[in-house]
């Protein structure tokens, strides 16, 4: 079920003016400034559970007038209290959430910029700047992985700034990349970090290599879709790391039968296995690229992990960008 939702702050009267347009003639129009609101189900409208994670709500997002789309990386950034996302053209996006109580309702304020190359220019091109993966690290501020041209640049506390070329092979580590089959997952913990491709394991190859900060080496490691996911090609999108070590590991899957599906499994550092959550029509679902654990500790001291995931439209109608918000809730 879609519910037209005011963005508030200074896009109020611009998505009250385009709002009714949108909404009751194409739902995938990607112009304006109207946020529509997405059930986890358009079956089941009440239904808030999907395996162990709570549905906190959803929004549809349009260009916004700042022609937001092609979101491939998400991470929640404590600091500010905003979301920050990198596209696949080389722009980065700070989005505050409007939540009631747990709740996604909307979007309070939306911003975004171009991304710069060591040479202190915009990144243009496929070739040099299709960006899709994004981390913080404590000690070096934000990162910012690329396919195509397959490597890491490192921003220090913003994004805003001059991109620095890490010394970060690759290739050396995660084998022969494809041009558009690159970097797509990446993690860090405060012991190791996961850097993943966009591909399945095979019994020769992993997708993925774990680096552990103390002794400074890499490991093969291959991460899985759920079993249903398996035969559709699902592969590795994002990843984030919960304060305990464990990475949560985000699928995505397209087949012309089945249309999108998407996973997220938890990984530990002792190298057991969970799945949260599988999502498959008539579930809402979209093209999955992004996922950002947000860790609170609440008034009665109960630890809480909510995780937001993005898709990403590849700008264009048929797709949408979707914001959905969840939360670990079950051990089940």
């Amino acid at each position: 079920m879609l519910k037209r939702v005011a963005l508030l702050g200074p896009l109020l009267i611009a998505a009250l003016l385009v709002g009714g347009y949108v909404y009751l003639h194409d739902p995938f129009a990607r112009d304006g400034t109207q946020l529509l609101q997405v059930a986890l189900s358009e079956e089941d409208p009440a239904l808030d559970r999907v395996g162990a994670l709570k549905y906190h709500g959803g929004l549809d997002i349009p260009r916004m007038g700042q022609n937001i789309g092609g979101l491939s990386g998400l991470r929640w950034d404590a600091d500010s209290g905003r979301l920050l996302a990198i596209t696949d053209d080389a722009r980065w996006v700070r989005i505050a959430p409007d939540e009631s109580g747990d709740r996604l309702i909307g979007i309070s304020a939306i911003e975004s910029g171009n991304l710069l190359g060591p040479d202190g220019q915009t990144l243009t091109g496929k070739e040099d700047g299709d960006s899709e993966s994004l981390i913080y690290d404590a000690e070096g501020g934000w990162f910012v992985t690329f396919e195509r041209n397959h490597r890491i640049l490192s921003y220090g506390e913003s994004l805003s700034g001059v991109g620095i070329q890490t010394l970060f092979d690759a290739e050396a580590e995660l084998g022969e990349l494809e041009g558009n089959s690159g970097m797509e997952a990446v993690a860090v913990s405060a012991e190791s970090q996961l850097i993943c491709a966009e591909r399945k394991a095979q019994s020769q190859r992993s997708n993925c290599v774990l680096h552990r900060t103390e002794t400074d080496s890499y490991t093969d490691l291959s991460v899985h879709p759920p079993s249903m996911l398996e035969g559709l090609g699902a592969v590795p999108t994002d990843a984030d790391a919960l304060g305990d070590g464990v990475f949560l590991v985000l699928f995505r899957s397209y087949s012309p039968t089945e249309g999108n599906s998407a996973a997220i499994v938890a990984y530990s550092p002792d190298g057991s296995r969970r799945d949260l959550m599988t999502l498959r029509p008539p579930m809402t679902v979209d093209n999955f690229e992004g996922l950002a654990v947000r860790e609170e500790v609440a008034k009665d001291g109960q630890r809480r992990t909510f995780i937001y995931i993005v898709s990403d439209d590849n700008f264009s109608g048929g797709q949408r960008t979707l914001l959905m918000k969840f939360e670990i809730v079950a051990n089940d």
